[in-house]
């Protein structure tokens, strides 16, 4: 458990160089054996080759000449020769080992050339090693075998030489290589150690951005998912600290109506006065009320929480139901201009809801007339409303969707009529349509003056013009 902790606590670099260390120290290691193995194999094969020759050139030398119970001795005087006949006895040897027994038991079995390795011969020490190679000959006397016998004790030593070399090289190695590892995984991990300092100090201040290495690599894109990271929270940061004090703009204003009224309603008043102060206190509440639920809503959509009660909603119902609202309030002339039957996937609710908000900020806005349409075009259910007021700047035609936004001739006549929206209105629609899939737009009218507002829907198609169905469903002609 305590080696298990300690190395949890290792850091990225140690662990790099650690496990790259590892891995290096098992290759080299398999690599160094297998040199000095093929090393040794290498000096065998050429020993083996040159005892052979020297074997065959003795074979060669019995076969044109009377046998001669004394070879030369090689130069070296690390080797011997033997001649035996086909019973195993010898008939010529060289000098080094005159009157020796044969250093094979008995001859091969197989008429070829073998090699074997073999210790205590009649020459060296008794831990020397030789390599003894046997040629089938053809003897005056018959066939026979000529031995010949090397010493390995060059190649043993020449073997050990590699050995020790590689076993102080490797390790000297692998420290270097380790050194090299652990300083060149440190440069690498600097840059995200500096990113690590500044996302530390930056805290409660995400206006601070983590530097961005000019490497182009990981650590580069790291740095700049950071920053963007940090460019989000920052946005959100500012978007929530005024939507707080917006809405506490906002409160306050019917918070202190209503103050003012019950301080009156105290006093001693008439029944008439008391129902005068009551009926303000309901509108401020009723108004207090609204802009809590388009607080809460929009609180909600800012969460992003997923929903999936959607269902197919017929959008001409809840057209016409807007219809017949604005047409009750009996503020200005409402025109149904065109109805289609069209349908979306979606909650009804939030779809009568982006409607009726938009709705209410053309009866506020028109001078006597307001116009709604719905249809399909392009594959996208279209409703437009439009109205005779006054026209919407082209510079503010993007701003009037944020929230809280109020352009100066709407404050103008909200002041004049006591109809004052809270400015979340056109925020809420835009929210609605955005998580539908939609969007709502601003057109200029035909004429100089008016403001169109376009709300566009995926549609899920009925094939149905339904203008005529629902004008008799409601008794009443296309208007």
């Amino acid at each position: 458990m305590r080696s298990r902790f300690h190395h949890r606590q290792w850091g990225v670099r140690a662990r790099v160089t650690f496990a790259a260390v590892g891995v290096l120290a098992i290759i080299m290691t398999f690599g160094a054996v297998a040199i000095v193995a093929l090393v040794h194999q290498s000096l065998i094969s050429s020993l083996d080759a040159s005892a052979l020759t020297r074997a065959r050139d003795v074979s060669a030398l019995l076969m044109h000449s009377a046998a001669q119970p004394t070879l030369p001795t090689p130069v070296d005087g690390s080797s011997l020769v033997q001649v035996v006949n086909q019973t195993n006895a010898v008939t010529s040897a060289s000098d080094n080992v005159l009157g020796e027994p044969p250093i094979l038991s008995r001859p091969p079995s197989a008429i070829h050339d073998t090699f074997v390795t073999l210790q205590t011969l009649p020459i060296g020490d008794e831990s020397q090693s030789f390599r003894v190679v046997t040629h089938p000959a053809t003897l005056p006397g018959g066939p026979g075998w000529v031995y010949v016998a090397t010493s390995l004790a060059h190649v043993d030593t020449a073997t050990n030489t590699l050995s020790w070399s590689l076993a102080a090289a490797v390790p000297s190695l692998i420290v270097i290589v380790a050194l090299t590892i652990r300083s060149a995984v440190g440069r690498s991990l600097k840059p995200i150690e500096s990113i690590r300092r500044q996302a530390a100090a930056i805290g409660s201040d995400p206006s601070q951005r983590v530097p961005v290495p000019g490497s182009r690599d990981e650590v580069s894109r790291l740095a700049v998912t950071v920053n963007h990271m940090l460019d989000l929270l920052e946005a959100s940061a500012l978007k929530q600290k005024r939507f707080i004090g917006d809405a506490s703009h906002e409160l306050r204003s019917p918070l202190a109506t209503l103050r003012a009224q019950v301080e009156v309603a105290l006093n001693p008043l008439t029944r008439s006065d008391a129902l005068t102060a009551l009926r303000a206190v309901q509108v401020q509440a009723v108004r207090m009320s609204s802009l809590i639920d388009d607080l809460l809503f929009l609180a909600h959509t800012d969460e992003g929480r997923q929903r999936d009660d959607l269902e197919a909603v017929d959008l001409d119902e809840i057209v016409i139901d807007e219809f017949h609202r604005m047409e009750q309030l009996g503020q200005v002339a409402v025109r149904l201009v065109d109805l289609q039957a069209v349908r979306t996937m979606g909650r009804r609710g939030d779809l009568a809801r982006l409607v009726r908000n938009i709705g209410d900020n053309a009866v506020r806005h028109a001078r006597s007339t307001v116009s709604i349409s719905l249809t399909e075009r392009g594959g996208d259910a279209v409703i437009t409303i439009a109205n005779d007021g006054i026209p919407i700047p082209a510079e503010d035609r993007l701003r009037i969707f944020d929230r809280f936004t109020r352009l100066d001739p709407a404050r103008a006549r909200s002041a004049a009529t006591g109809d004052s929206g809270s400015g979340l209105g056109l925020a809420i629609a835009s929210e609605i349509a955005t998580s539908h899939g939609g969007r709502i737009t601003t057109e200029s009218p035909d004429s100089d003056d008016g403001a169109v507002f376009v709300v566009s829907l995926p549609v899920r198609p009925t094939g149905t013009d339904a203008l005529d169905e629902v004008d008799a469903r409601h008794g009443r002609g296309r208007a």
